[in-house]
């Protein structure tokens, strides 16, 4: 009888990673039924699969193999039906999956394309260099433009590449492609954006909720609504790095006031509640002004057809970005033929993701009474127009049947007369039109439950529009609430959830502040902008009035000023003119421009204040100019100042000691003591101030308690240690798919470190090294070396003074 052998990897189509980790399984069932299970997922898949599943197989738990295995058998089961979008997602991947999968790789490859792009630049260049610099500067865009648009960046002036463009248009293009700056916030977009689509195809976002008996309340299965927990880390980790940032900085105008940075943020519309409370004031005075106009207000829903959403069976592997682009593009096409027909509306627009990450829109629109319904015919028109036979097919397939019917027909000599006719016609079946029925009655008690719970929930839309998927507009009945209240709930959804604790969440059933994060993140990820007014004036301008805080002598910008300092929104669309004025508004922003004021060499405008666009007469609002620089720099640079002795005048410690010297010649003979040259003077100052260290010619230097310290041998060791263990913690963090170092971490950095300085110590060294090739022999290095010794799959030997690896067999 023949015993169970393991299966040969190598036959099977599987990733490097994946190999690795199934060869981790000693029991040979479980090694085969995880082999089987990821040679049939894409290949980018199987180590995250394989990862999750060696994390549930290892926990010190009774059934966790048993555990390990439902879970791959239930997750290849809901990946199964979408396999055709996962390969043709992963097959279009816009760089290989060992760089996207990493930040520091991602980063680092940014480099490599802007090097890149500067060879096609000098390669076409000279290629061309007989014709005329335009014609050369075209060639040179068109080359490096392509092997960009390849990766998938947006490539600047590329849609208006066919026009007539000036070259300086191109010239901008071509600095910004070879920069690698500019190539890492690229990068930075595109690896975020492909892994959260990653997140989606393999069902990470969603509702999947399930009740659970023993607590009897609803939970969720690890899958996180409207954007996946990986998305919400990393929204998490800018948010505190960000916040982190603005702590260490302040700002100092030219009249000498400092004030730290995180304050004028707070003060300023990056704050939620400033924000919130901006967005709320300008609804509520926009319907004061169209109940003055007699005008009525128009709630409406729009979201996308199936193909778009990741929950359809015939979602295509569309992303959200690609579903806010499809309304971005039918809205422009609808507002296009509403100006054609002028008709006048305005509002505002909040966009908010389903629970699988597809973006819909609420609109709540004010227009006259007698064109609401030639407003809504065009808007339905336009946003059913795409995939409309699926609305239809929700009342089940189309059908043909004879029918007869009394038609007019013409009959010779004896003209027109009334004749029964039998014809086949189309219809639709009932079946699916009874289920939609009793879908909506169940839902309109739980509804109804809800209510008498004093819970507030959204009343569901009726079965039996045809349209009501796609497209849904309710008159606002004022006896129900304002509009402000129609839509209050959505921005501070959209916001920080503030007052809406007793709201349930229409897409999970949960209470909507627990859900902000989820969907702040979703729009940081998408690059989607959340609210939009519609027809309504600047509100640049309206800002920059508030921050003129004193009366003018001035009759043609005081009412305006004084409406807008009173935060009176109504009385300041008044003074521009009105709702709907457009480019004809009586107050614009007034710019002052610099020609190439960038490092690309871009026209920079930078707001000065308002102009009066009858007179051109203008009003600056920004009187003083605020630099940005490390908190502490105004009070020591106060203190430098009023004596003469300076950072270089620092007395030193272990054992050289320096007296202070005259200012002149200090810096010059502290930068020959240690190595420095002048050029480099200014910025170990700031270095120092600041409190970093410094390393230079072996040493390290610090001020501590006003002294400049030189740490001796032991201390450096202990130093760059330290900072080993930090980055290496926060390396195998992410390698477990966290943002946060844990202590476990840490201590497994610190097992690891304390083996690669042993491996150096025994080569008489005081510092590790890397991992070289010499003639063809692979020399380790001694981190690598720990890492492969920890894994058990390599025994050092030591060989000239290097370590070698022996692969353990």
């Amino acid at each position: 009888m023949l015993t169970n052998q393991p299966l040969n990897l190598e036959t099977l189509r599987l990733s490097s990673i994946a190999k690795g980790l199934i060869s981790s399984i000693s029991d040979i069932d479980n090694y085969n039924y995880l082999a089987r299970g990821l040679q049939s997922v894409p290949v980018p898949l199987q180590s995250r699969i394989a990862r999750k599943y060696i994390d549930r197989y290892n926990q010190k738990k009774a059934g966790s193999e048993y555990r390990a295995n439902t879970w791959l058998r239930r997750t290849i089961n809901r990946l199964k039906p979408r396999f055709g979008v996962l390969f043709s997602i992963t097959q279009n991947m816009p760089l290989p999956w060992h760089i996207l999968s990493s930040v520091e790789k991602t980063k680092k490859h940014a480099g490599d394309l802007a090097i890149e792009c500067v060879q096609i630049a000098l390669d076409v260049s000279e290629e061309h260099q007989t014709l005329e610099y335009e014609q050369i500067l075209r060639f040179t865009y068109e080359a490096v433009a392509e092997h960009a648009k390849a990766i998938g960046v947006n490539v600047p002036f590329y849609a208006m590449r066919d026009d007539d463009l000036p070259s300086e248009c191109f010239e901008i293009a071509l600095l910004k492609m070879q920069c690698d700056k500019w190539w890492t916030r690229q990068l930075k977009t595109l690896r975020r954006q492909f892994i959260e689509l990653l997140e989606i195809a393999t069902g990470q976002v969603g509702k999947d909720l399930y009740y659970d008996k023993k607590s009897e309340k609803s939970k969720r299965r690890g899958i996180s609504p409207y954007s996946s927990k990986q998305a919400q880390r990393e929204f998490s980790f800018a948010q505190a790095s960000g916040r982190q940032f603005l702590e260490m900085m302040e700002l100092q105008s030219t009249d000498g006031d400092v004030i730290d940075l995180i304050e004028a943020v707070k003060s300023g519309m990056a704050n939620p509640a400033n924000r919130r409370n901006e967005l709320m004031l300008r609804i509520r005075e926009t319907e004061e002004l169209a109940d003055e106009m007699g005008y009525t207000g128009v709630f409406y829903t729009i979201t996308c057809p199936a193909r778009f959403h990741a929950n359809a069976s015939t979602w295509d592997g569309s992303t959200p970005k690609d579903a806010q682009n499809y309304l971005t593009r039918t809205w422009a096409r609808a507002r296009s033929k509403l100006n054609r027909r002028d008709l006048k509306y305005f509002g505002v627009r909040v966009v908010e993701p389903h629970a699988d990450g597809c973006p819909h829109w609420h609109m709540m629109f004010f227009m006259p009474k007698h064109k609401v319904q030639e407003i809504n015919a065009i808007l339905r028109w336009y946003f059913i127009q795409e995939d409309k036979t699926e609305l239809y097919d929700r009342y089940g397939p189309e059908l043909t049947r004879a029918k007869v019917f009394n038609k007019w027909v013409n009959v010779d000599k004896e003209g027109t007369h009334l004749k029964l006719v039998e014809a086949c016609v189309a219809y639709r079946a009932n079946t699916e039109k009874a289920r939609l029925f009793k879908i909506y009655k169940q839902k309109r008690q739980e509804w109804g439950f809800k209510k008498k719970q004093g819970k507030k929930a959204k009343e569901p839309s009726k079965f039996y529009r045809t349209f009501s998927p796609r497209f849904d507009a309710v008159i606002m009945d004022k006896n129900k609430g304002s509009a402000a209240s129609y839509i209050a709930k959505y921005i501070s959804k959209n916001i920080d959830g503030y007052g809406v604790n007793d709201h349930e969440d229409a897409e999970t059933g949960e209470s909507l502040t627990s859900q902000v994060s989820p969907v702040l993140a979703w729009a940081s990820t998408w690059n989607i902008r959340q609210f939009q007014f519609q027809g309504s004036p600047s509100v640049t301008v309206y800002r920059e009035l508030r921050r003129m805080r004193t009366a003018l002598d001035d009759d043609e910008f005081e009412p305006i000023r004084q409406a807008a300092d009173a935060a009176n929104w109504k009385d300041y669309v008044k003074l521009q003119g009105g709702m709907c004025i457009g480019r004809d508004a009586n107050f614009k922003t007034h710019y002052e421009e610099t020609p190439q004021g960038n490092d690309y060499a871009e026209l920079v405008k930078r707001i000065k204040g308002v102009y009066r666009t009858l007179t051109n007469n203008q009003l600056i609002t920004r009187l003083v100019e605020w630099t940005r620089q490390l908190k502490g720099t105004a009070e020591k640079t106060a203190a430098k100042d009023t004596t003469n002795v300076g950072v270089a005048d620092l007395s030193w410690t272990s054992g050289n000691n320096c007296t202070p010297i005259a200012t002149g010649s200090r810096d010059e003979l502290l930068l020959d003591m240690v190595g420095y040259d002048k050029k480099e003077i200014e910025q170990v100052k700031k270095d120092l101030i600041s409190g970093k260290r410094i390393r230079r010619n072996d040493q390290i230097y610090q001020i501590r308690n006003g002294q400049l310290q030189v740490l001796d041998e032991a201390d450096q060791q202990k130093h760059e240690k330290r900072l080993a263990i930090e980055y290496r913690a926060k390396t195998l963090a992410q390698k477990s798919g966290s943002w946060h170092v844990t202590d476990a971490h840490r201590q497994e950095a610190k097992e690891l470190i304390e083996l690669a300085y042993t491996y150096a110590e025994h080569d008489g060294r005081d510092s590790l090294i890397a991992t070289k090739h010499d003639k063809g022999f692979i020399k380790i290095g001694d981190w690598d070396l720990a890492l492969l010794v920890n894994d058990g799959q390599a025994s050092a030997v030591s060989e000239d003074d290097w370590w070698s690896v022996e692969l353990m067999a």
